[in-house]
């Protein structure tokens, strides 16, 4: 099994070929990222300072923020007692039993406040 591409596949059933936007992609990634900030306990002035401190600086090189970003979070998991491995698998068969419907009304909230496409 691929779950990234049994992922990407299930998110473009889903939500059509928007699910295929990089930008898109790159919306999720950063909610679902804050939410786990949040979900934390991270201040926002914490994050603000990363937030500061990254933009001030020139843009990394997206492939190798990729594996640090998915290094990080393994690094987190493992940290926690957890494996983000087996954390995805559930996730992903989570999400599947979720309705087309309720995907729908999520998305179509994201776009009306501007955070989707």
């Amino acid at each position: 099994m691929n779950r990234p591409k049994e992922f990407l596949a299930w998110a473009v059933a889903i939500f059509g070929p928007i699910a295929l936007n990089r930008r898109e992609r790159l919306l999720r990634f950063a909610e679902e990222a804050l939410e786990l900030i949040h979900a934390e306990g991270m201040s926002l002035d914490e994050l603000d300072r990363i937030t500061y401190r990254i933009w001030k600086r020139p843009p990394g090189e997206t492939l190798k923020e990729i594996g640090q970003a998915q290094a990080c979070l393994e690094t987190f998991a493992e940290n926690i007692g957890e494996s983000a491995d087996k954390l995805a698998q559930a996730e992903f068969e989570r999400v599947q039993t979720i309705p087309r419907e309720e995907w729908a009304r999520r998305h179509a909230a994201k776009v009306a406040v501007g955070i989707a496409q």
